[in-house]
């Protein structure tokens, strides 16, 4: 039987787009459907006032991915002025739900947290949706358009509100009937669980 998980997932974390190969494995090895859930605070509309920064946990951040992305060979480029100043995830956060409609979620992953994360490049950018969409071989005006309806804005908020329900504080958060697992970490228990329950491929 076909197990579904939820992956609440922010393009605005480092540690969501260092998960991001690893959660796809997981599919790749078990019987799974990953449901993801592209969560922004601020893509849904919500008022977010800025956290102070404890520079102890954030040095800790920076040692923690940079030793990750370089034992599994990722690239990781933290933009300059990141965290004081973070780019706005609105746009790449409605446009992960238009990509999953148009049936090339995975890709645009991919794509986009390579080239937030992987090459710190600006998501708003004019050339940074224009190039995407012609590496994903869509058509860029109707992807816009498709992304700033107001059914894509209702279903980004649905998604925040969801999350907030099933009390999702931190991104990547896999959810399994109802049970959060938070954190890059916890991808490799869940594949132990999911291969003791028999999900295995």
């Amino acid at each position: 039987m076909t197990v579904s998980i939820e992956v609440f997932y922010s393009f605005q974390s480092p540690y969501s787009y260092l998960a991001l190969e690893s959660i796809y494995d997981l599919e790749k090895n078990f019987d799974i459907e990953l449901l993801w859930q592209p969560y922004s605070a601020k893509a849904s509309g919500q008022q977010v006032q800025p956290a102070p920064i404890n520079p102890d946990k954030l040095s800790y951040l920076y040692e923690d991915t940079k030793r990750y992305a370089a034992e599994h060979n990722i690239p990781l480029e933290f933009p300059g002025t990141w965290p004081q100043e973070e780019y706005d995830p609105n746009r790449v956060t409605r446009g992960a739900v238009v990509a999953g409609d148009l049936g090339f979620q995975m890709e645009y992953n991919y794509k986009v947290f390579h080239r937030w994360w992987g090459e710190g490049l600006n998501p708003n950018d004019d050339d940074f949706i224009s190039e995407l969409c012609d590496e994903l071989d869509i058509d860029l005006g109707e992807f816009l358009s498709k992304l700033s309806n107001s059914d894509t804005r209702e279903r980004v908020k649905g998604i925040f509100k969801r999350g907030r329900k099933l009390g999702i504080f931190d991104t990547p958060t896999l959810v399994i009937d109802k049970e959060r697992l938070v954190g890059i970490d916890k991808i490799a228990y869940l594949a132990e669980r999911l291969k003791a329950g028999g999900h295995g491929k």
